[in-house]
């Protein structure tokens, strides 16, 4: 999930596995499974990008599928590796990484790729995916349009548990195309509550600039799935997953 920087994202991995990503993993497997893994033989090699605390790793890797997940928040790592201990992960930067050739597909989901906050940093996370996969891998991946960040990021959220506190404002700037969310968390450790506040912003970008963006990075046969009906989850209004191929 994450590509920030780790202080920004370390502190919210408690709260990003046990509330956020457990609700909506099945979601993107379903995802997966209507228009990716039919694609793939039964033991592809994947790369799992931004893959947050492992949870679509460890689903993965129940199918029989080799996954190797990358992050930059060693404190998502560390979850991932409880909960997906079949596979394998890096941790690493989206934009500055370069792994071997030798992956058959790379995905990147729950608007992960949104975290990338300019295109020029958006173009190098493109051509270090192209560059890790075999001739003819695919790379996999959702973003929120305009309309899943106006419908979904000007809400408020909050969860109380006996020893962790949870509180977020969520806003949009249409003018600059950034959402943001701002957390307030409270844990309580040996007795001792400690607070952490930060903020985690993503971009919104258009069709036109994904597909201009991955062309350029060299992908090739770029197709747009809307998420309600290509992939049967109409609660992701606004959601889009897009699938690229790698060109020769």
């Amino acid at each position: 999930m994450t590509t920030g920087a780790r202080a920004d994202y370390d502190p919210f991995a408690w709260f990003y596995d046990e509330h956020w990503c457990r609700g909506v993993t099945g979601d993107f497997l379903r995802a997966l499974e209507r228009l990716l893994l039919p694609r793939l033989t039964a033991r592809a090699r994947l790369l799992d990008l931004c893959c947050g605390t492992g949870r679509v790793a460890a689903e993965l890797t129940a199918r029989g599928l080799s996954v190797t997940g990358l992050d930059i928040s060693e404190e998502m790592l560390s979850y991932a590796r409880r909960n997906a201990p079949a596979a394998e992960f890096v941790a690493a930067d989206a934009r500055a990484f370069a792994l071997p050739p030798h992956f058959d597909a790379a995905i990147s989901t729950f608007d992960s790729v949104n975290h990338i906050l300019s295109l020029g940093e958006l173009a190098a996370v493109f051509r270090n995916v192209r560059r890790s996969l075999v001739r003819g891998g695919v790379f996999f991946f959702d973003v929120n349009l305009e309309m899943g960040f106006r419908e979904h990021w000007r809400e408020h959220y909050s969860a109380v548990e006996a020893e962790r506190v949870c509180l977020l404002k969520g806003y949009y700037d249409a003018a600059a195309r950034l959402g943001r969310y701002d957390f307030t968390l409270f844990r309580r450790r040996e007795g001792r509550w400690h607070r952490s506040d930060f903020s985690i912003s993503e971009r919104c970008y258009t069709k036109s600039e994904l597909r201009e963006s991955l062309g350029r990075a060299g992908f090739c046969r770029i197709k747009f799935f809307d998420a309600p009906t290509a992939a049967g989850l109409p609660e992701h209004r606004g959601r889009v997953f897009i699938l690229a191929s790698k060109g020769d």
